[in-house]
């Protein structure tokens, strides 16, 4: 029905949507992108029925990108809970942690694709991607041109904010509008404050711009790394905030004023006497009140968000989310959804794992490792979704048996892991 409900398929055809499906998970395993004359053979030999590679071409429209969307959405709306409430996860209803990736494309799709700026990224690809780390669940999984900014997703996603929500995000999505509608709906942020954003402290009842020179002074005289302060932030749409305030070290400082001074440099513009104070700062800020949790928890809690970047070089180093040929933009669009519909079905397999194996041993299952195995089981897994569904459950027991050999997460020396981030004490 959505084949035809989506205008993939306008009448019957011995080239079925499941025959579609197929040789786009064909193609999605493949080491190399298939050329079309190789998807028409595959084609032929597995169902026996003959079509030309422009025929398959032809397949790739506007309505076959619908098609395999509303299949993305069909996974999303039958994810199963894989809650696990320990430590502070208790305090939230979800905690939802965004981020983007973005990956060049072949030049000839810079119209529907532009890239994210200047001559090195002629056409290049943003997914925006969110899910809640403590049940798992993906909440957004959104394909863009890579020119899209990170802060247009925030205020067109913002709807979907809950009640009792955590919201973690980065930089590039800080928008005083959002922070209010996310404390407007009883949810919370944590969220690391963006350079442009003034800073404003009580004094005698008025608002006045905070220091940063003088705080920096203050915290390096008296050798203070962290402190924090009841703040309001904005210009024109003001906030009140609780601002945990990081001294940084001056190697640390030093290289984030070398990449802004070299950007600039290739812009034709100046760093600003603003970003080079404020580069002395990790600035966090948070409608969490301190009773609830203490600073030192919220700067631990932020650095959850590394989990997204593992989870993108997942994506593609094992899964090659990245790895396509020139092609026409409806078969990439549609290559990189059937490959995001693969990668979903494999993380509900690991966050039932997950879940399943924390309540038996305490311990939690690497990403990465976990992920590497699924990849290599693909091709077994993309005959059983088309084929074979009885074999499903045997296939899930011997996932489980190496999931519970070898794929445990290391703890990294020096570095606080995730499952300590996770069981966090609260005040």
């Amino acid at each position: 029905m959505k084949a035809f409900e989506t205008g993939f398929c306008v009448r019957a055809s011995k080239f079925s949507p499941p025959m579609f499906i197929d040789s786009l998970l064909y193609d999605a395993t493949a080491e190399i992108t298939k050329s079309l004359n190789q998807l028409a053979i595959n084609v032929n030999n597995k169902y026996n029925v003959a079509i030309t590679k422009q025929g398959i071409g032809q397949r790739f429209t506007e309505g076959a990108v619908k098609y395999i969307q509303s299949l993305i959405g069909i996974q999303l709306s039958h994810q199963i809970n894989h809650s696990i409430d320990s430590g502070w996860f208790k305090l939230f209803k979800r905690v939802l942690i965004k981020d983007s990736t973005k990956f060049d494309v072949s030049e000839n799709l810079s119209k529907q694709l532009p890239g994210f700026g200047g001559n090195a990224s002629k056409a290049g690809v943003c997914i925006q991607y969110e899910f809640d780390i403590k049940a798992g669940d993906v909440s957004d999984l959104t394909i863009t041109p890579a020119n899209v900014p990170d802060n247009k997703n925030t205020s067109q996603t913002i709807g979907k904010v809950q009640e009792g929500d955590l919201i973690i995000r980065d930089l590039g999505y800080s928008i005083i509008s959002c922070f209010h509608t996310i404390k407007k709906v009883g949810a919370y942020f944590i969220s690391r404050l963006n350079v442009s954003i003034l800073v404003y402290e009580t004094k005698d009842n008025k608002l006045v711009e905070l220091d940063f020179s003088k705080l920096h002074k203050m915290m390096k005289e008296g050798k203070i790394q962290r402190l924090e302060k009841q703040v309001v932030i904005g210009k024109e749409e003001k906030l009140p905030v609780r601002i945990i305030i990081e001294l940084m070290p001056e190697e640390v400082v030093n290289k984030r004023l070398k990449k802004t001074n070299d950007y600039n440099k290739r812009k034709g513009n100046n760093t600003s006497d603003n970003y080079k104070i404020r580069a002395c700062f990790n600035l966090y800020i948070t409608n969490i009140e301190d009773i609830v949790l203490e600073a030192g928890a919220i700067v631990k809690i932020y650095k959850i968000r590394w989990q997204v970047e593992l989870i993108f070089k997942a994506w593609k180093s094992i899964f090659g989310i990245d790895n396509n040929n020139p092609m026409k933009y409806e078969r990439l669009i549609c290559l990189l959804n059937i490959r995001l519909l693969l990668i979903l079905i494999n993380w509900d397999t690991f966050m039932h794992k997950r879940l399943q194996l924390y309540k038996k041993t305490g311990k939690l299952l690497s990403i990465n490792k976990c992920f590497k195995t699924l990849q290599e089981s693909s091709k077994e897994l993309k005959d059983i979704l088309t084929n074979n569904c009885k074999k499903l459950i045997k296939w899930l027991e011997e996932i489980s048996r190496l999931f519970e050999s070898h794929h445990w997460l290391e703890k990294r020396k020096n570095k606080i892991g995730l499952a300590e981030l996770m069981l966090l004490k609260t005040l």
